[in-house]
């Protein structure tokens, strides 16, 4: 932004200062000279008053106080325009224009001030954007919270509940063969339970996923779904390109941890999707790497995408239900993006695609057991 305006004004120097929580930062400087500083009191400096006065300023041949904040920037000027910017309730900031060779033009000054209105409302729409974005967030972990709370309630506490009653009742009964039926029906019961919960903290966050990577991770996802919910998960670890960064000594190529952790959440929430919803009996899973894009993609032999009107307002099926928006965010956030397609001969595809630049890691080396073990 601050390039074009810099074009608009004809040379210069031109600076983007925005407010935040009683600072101004310079977002931006571009031109023939260089701020000497970064941020600035609101209370307390030149540069902080002339944005509280929220008042054009154009200035020839600025000295004593009314180029103070030219001091505090450091810069000198044969001439300068400030104009204030204001973004709707969500803070504001001020641009400035200095030339050190020449006046400005009443031309300039309209410009400057189109300029001005037009970054503010550009930075009204991003802050905007980024409150909906970590309003959805909060949201989204608040929905979290209360799938697992139900979980817990209507799994095990129910069934600990139930266990409970049965000890109880065996009790009264003082029998002792009815009480230990009772231990043994409990002992079985509680088995269950801790299997139960064991799932529930896999989900939340795999063992598998840190200590081991990404396949095995994936794989102990598809066995588990095939043991609760009896679908048939094939995993292919394609062949890619990727290779260990150069400064590497020893071990394999891994993608970063929340890259890893992004895959993993998407794969299980579109497997948790063809569980519920799409009436299959297979599913693949593939993750691949070509010309530095990642792929991964989880497709089913079920019966196809829903109907159009449950397809959101984008018409992908990303903005629904079955976790479809979730996904969405986890892509955008690592730089990805999220399609939702027809599988070939039936069924529904999920698709993610992520640039690897900047993004792999060295997994550590496996150490020698054998050398471990020599004195």
């Amino acid at each position: 932004m601050a390039d074009r305006g810099l074009a608009l004004l004809d040379g210069g120097t031109l600076l983007i200062l925005l407010e935040d929580r009683g600072e101004l930062r310079i977002g931006a400087c571009r031109g023939e000279q260089t701020a000497s500083l970064r941020i600035a009191p609101v209370q307390g400096s030149a540069l902080g008053a002339a944005y509280e006065a929220r008042e054009p300023l154009a200035l020839d041949r600025p000295r004593g106080e009314e180029a103070a904040w030219l001091h505090e920037l450091g810069m000198e000027a044969r001439a300068a325009l400030l104009e204030p910017m204001s973004m709707e309730g969500q803070g504001g900031g001020m641009v400035i224009a200095i030339r050190s060779d020449r006046r400005f033009r009443d031309a300039d000054r309209e410009a400057l001030a189109a300029f001005a209105s037009s970054v503010a409302q550009r930075l009204a729409a991003e802050r905007s954007l980024e409150v909906e974005r970590l309003r959805y967030g909060m949201e989204a972990r608040e929905r979290e919270r209360t799938r697992w709370a139900r979980e817990i309630h209507d799994e095990s506490i129910q069934g600990l509940g139930a266990l409970r009653m049965k000890m109880a009742h065996a009790r009264d009964l003082q029998d002792p063969r009815a009480l230990r039926e009772a231990v043994d029906v409990a002992l079985e019961g509680l088995g269950h339970e801790i299997d139960g919960l064991r799932h529930l903290i896999t989900e939340l966050r795999p063992a598998a996923l840190d200590d081991l990577g990404l396949e095995a991770a994936l794989q102990a996802l598809a066995r588990r779904a095939q043991a609760i919910d009896g679908l048939d998960v094939t995993i292919e670890m394609l062949d890619s390109d990727i290779e260990p960064p150069d400064d590497a000594d020893s071990g394999s190529a891994r993608l970063d941890a929340e890259l890893e952790s992004t895959i993993y959440r998407v794969v299980q929430e579109a497997l948790t999707n063809v569980s519920r919803h799409a009436q299959a009996t297979k599913a693949t899973v593939s993750i691949s790497e070509r010309d530095g894009v990642l792929s991964a993609s989880v497709t089913d032999d079920g019966r196809g995408l829903p109907a159009r009107e449950r397809l959101g307002p984008r018409g992908d099926g990303l903005e629904g239900g079955f976790g479809m928006s979730g996904m969405r965010e986890r892509a955008e956030l690592v730089g990805g993006e999220l399609e939702l397609t027809p599988a070939p001969g039936g069924g529904t595809a999920v698709l993610l695609r992520v640039p690897l630049a900047g993004r792999l890691s060295t997994a550590p080396a496996v150490p020698d057991a054998a050398a471990g073990a020599r004195p």
